[in-house]
């Protein structure tokens, strides 16, 4: 992939994999396991999960009695994802690839997944192409994206005041992300020929015990900030101490509460 995005680049994601799977993939399950409903997996149903980081979708699936092809991009997320697998004894198949355009071949799965990956390619049309060339007639597809990001106010919050801090920060600076309208969600995968297209808003909460918690979160799980802080150095330390404050200063110290807000675009290949 082109390097169009930071998070269109393997080290962007391998930089969060311990943190990922730990604070990301329990709220996650939430979309994947949605998902996986729309799509009608179970038993015998061929899947390929794509941009399948540690396998948050592609465990459930196998789980269900699925055969699963995962692929990414980013070697320690499929480390990860071979290493999860193993320990639960779930047979999937994985490939280190690029997904827009992937060594698969036409017509081989009853169902694609892209979680908020295909979101983040630099050619997302192709990204949606490539889903509907691996897909059998009537097979369907679901791609998530994120809602704007100004619907979940402490994530808000938190992203603008990094922002504030650093130059040339990790976050989007209007609260928006590729995908993050229906109506695009609806035209770019309507657009690659997929039938029957409909977005679905779905929502998943995770509460933090105290802002210096969340933020800690954050840190450990969210690549862009992830990159910031490599990018950053030894002048991290200071600059989250400095979050911390800045966002207990708007939300107070206490509890806090992240809502997760996406879109689920459902399309069928004809």
């Amino acid at each position: 992939m082109s390097a169009s995005s930071p998070l269109a680049v393997p080290d962007s994601w391998d930089l969060v994999v311990p943190g990922y799977v730990r604070e990301l993939m329990p709220v996650f399950e939430t979309f994947s396991q949605d998902a996986l409903a729309r799509a009608g997996v179970g038993q015998g149903s061929r899947v390929v999960d794509v941009a399948a980081g540690p396998g948050t979708l592609a465990l459930l699936a196998a789980r269900r009695g699925a055969r699963v092809t995962a692929v990414d991009f980013a070697p320690r997320m499929i480390e990860a994802l071979r290493e999860r697998a193993a320990g639960a004894g779930l047979d999937v198949e994985t490939l280190i690839g690029d997904g827009m355009a992937m060594a698969l071949p036409d017509r081989a799965f009853d169902a694609g997944f892209s979680m908020f990956g295909l979101m983040f390619f630099p050619d997302r049309p192709r990204g949606f192409r490539e889903l509907r060339r691996v897909l059998l007639p009537g097979g369907r597809a679901v791609v998530s994206s994120w809602a704007p990001m100004e619907r979940s106010p402490a994530m808000n919050v938190l992203y603008k005041s990094l922002v504030e801090l650093i130059s040339g920060g990790g976050g989007p600076r209007d609260g928006m992300m590729p995908l993050s309208d229906p109506d695009t969600c609806q035209r770019e995968m309507s657009g690659a020929g997929f039938v029957e297209v409909a977005v679905h808003e779905v929502s998943a909460r995770v509460e933090y015990a105290s802002t210096a918690a969340m933020v800690e979160a954050m840190v450990r799980a969210s690549a862009p900030v992830a990159l910031a802080r490599k990018a950053l150095g030894e002048k991290w330390g200071a600059i989250e101490r400095a979050l911390i404050e800045k966002v207990s200063a708007e939300l107070g110290t206490g509890r806090q509460v992240i809502a997760y807000n996406a879109y689920l675009t459902v399309g069928t290949r004809r």
